[in-house]
C-alpha cells in the first residue's frame, strides 16, 4: 500500500522531470567528454613558426612542408636561434605515442650537407582553450630527446619512442641543438609524423584534414608569384622609373633593394621622369600571401609628420579579379595594349582607399 502510494500522480510527474534532467545532463557532459576526446588522427588547423628563415617568405621553409608526406621538402629555420622549431595547432584533441622523424634536408645529398640537422628536439603538448574571445594554454606533457645524426635517403627515418602518451590540441617542435656541420646557418626537419609502436613498428596517424595542408602550400605558390613579381620591379627600378597606370593617372614609382621608395601621382600626359616625387621614404614587406604582397610605406609629410601608409603589390594571372578588372577598364584596347603571353601585369593597390593603379610593360624573361 505504501508503494503504491509513493506512486502518486503528482511524485511521479516530479519524478519523470528530475529523470529526463538527470538523462540531458549526462548527454550532455558525455558530448562535452566526446568533443575532447583524443583521437588517433589529426585534425590541421595552422601552423607557427619561430626563427623560421625569411619568413616574408613563408614558401620556402615553412612548417607544412615537414607534413606534406615528401621527403624532398623541409620546414627549416635559423640554426643560432634559441629555441627555432614550430607551433603544431589542431582543430581537435588527438593523442600518440611515438614520432617518426626524418632529420635534416633531403632534397639531394648535397642539401644534408650544407643545412644542419637536429640533434636535441623538445616536443611538448598542450590544451587550448578559449574563454570570453581570449586562448589559454594548459601544458601536458614534455619531453626533451636525443636525435641521431641522419643519413641520406629512406633510411635516414628515426623512430622515436615516447615512452608516455601525449594529448592535446596543440603541439610545440623546439630545436634545442643541433650538429652544427651546415654551412647555410639553417636547420631543417624533412618531414616528422606522430603516431604509436605496435610489435616493435611505427604506425603513423592519418590526417583527417590532408587537403588542407596542401591547399596552404599552393597558397604559398600564390605568394611567391607576388613576391618575384616585386623582385622584378625592384630590379626593373635599377634602370629607371616604373610607371603605373590607372585611366587619366600615371604613378610614377621607385622601389629600390635598400628598402627606399618614392612615387608620386601626375595626372594627364606627360613626361613621368620630370615630374618631382611627393613621397620618398623606406618601405617593409609585412607579408606575404595568396591575396598580395603587403607593403608599409614610411615617410615625413609636408609638416614634418611621420606617416605610414599600407599598400598592396600583386602579379596578376589570368583569372584574377585584377585581371579581369583590369581587362574589363581597357575594354576594345586591351587586346592592342597588353599580351599576357609576353608580359607580366602588375598591379599597386592602395589598402585604405582600394584605388588600383597596373603597370603591363614589363617583358617576362626569356
Amino acid at each position: 500500500m505504501g508503494l503504491n502510494q509513493s506512486y502518486s500522480p503528482s511524485l511521479f510527474s516530479f519524478g519523470s522531470k528530475s529523470f529526463s534532467c538527470i538523462v540531458l545532463s549526462l548527454l550532455f557532459f558525455s558530448f562535452v567528454l566526446q568533443c575532447k576526446a583524443s583521437e588517433k588522427q589529426l585534425d590541421y588547423l595552422r601552423t607557427q613558426s619561430l626563427g623560421q628563415v625569411n619568413p616574408e617568405e613563408p614558401w620556402r621553409f615553412s612548417p607544412e612542408f615537414a607534413l606534406d608526406d615528401k621527403l624532398t621538402t623541409a620546414f627549416c629555420a635559423n640554426a643560432k636561434e634559441m629555441g627555432s622549431g614550430f607551433t603544431l595547432y589542431l582543430k581537435s584533441y588527438s593523442q600518440f605515442y611515438a614520432l617518426r622523424m626524418f632529420n635534416g634536408f633531403h632534397r639531394s645529398a648535397n642539401d644534408l650537407k650544407l643545412n644542419d640537422a637536429v640533434k636535441k628536439l623538445r616536443i611538448t603538448s598542450f590544451e587550448m582553450e578559449s574563454d570570453d574571445f581570449k586562448s589559454k594554454l594548459k601544458i601536458g606533457s614534455t619531453l626533451d630527446l636525443e636525435v641521431n645524426k641522419p643519413k641520406f635517403g629512406k633510411s635516414g627515418f628515426q623512430i622515436l619512442d615516447l615512452d608516455s602518451k601525449f594529448q592535446g590540441n596543440v603541439i610545440r617542435l623546439e630545436i634545442l641543438e643541433t650538429y652544427g656541420l651546415g654551412s647555410t646557418g639553417r636547420v631543417c626537419i624533412s618531414e616528422i609524423q606522430f603516431g604509436e609502436i605496435q610489435k616493435e613498428s611505427f604506425v603513423s596517424y592519418p590526417w583527417v584534414s590532408f587537403d588542407k595542408i596542401k591547399r596552404t602550400i599552393e597558397q604559398f605558390g600564390k605568394a611567391e608569384r607576388h613576391y618575384s613579381g616585386f623582385k622584378q620591379l625592384v630590379l626593373a627600378n635599377e634602370k629607371g622609373t616604373i610607371s603605373f597606370y590607372d585611366q587619366g593617372t600615371i604613378l610614377p614609382v621607385f622601389f629600390k633593394s635598400d628598402q627606399t621608395f618614392s612615387f608620386s601621382e601626375m595626372y594627364g600626359e606627360g613626361d613621368p621622369l620630370g615630374f618631382l616625387p611627393s613621397i620618398v621614404g623606406t618601405y617593409t614587406i609585412l607579408q606575404s600571401s595568396e591575396e598580395g604582397l603587403e607593403l608599409n610605406l614610411s615617410y615625413y609629410d609636408g609638416g614634418g609628420i611621420e606617416r605610414n601608409i599600407s599598400w598592396i603589390f600583386k602579379r596578376a594571372e589570368v583569372g584574377d579579379e585584377d585581371y579581369e578588372n583590369f581587362k574589363t577598364k581597357l575594354g576594345t584596347k586591351f587586346s592592342e595594349v597588353f599580351n599576357p603571353k609576353t608580359h607580366y601585369l602588375l598591379v599597386l593597390k592602395e589598402k585604405e582607399s582600394g584605388r588600383t593603379f597596373y603597370h603591363y610593360e614589363l617583358p617576362k624573361p626569356k
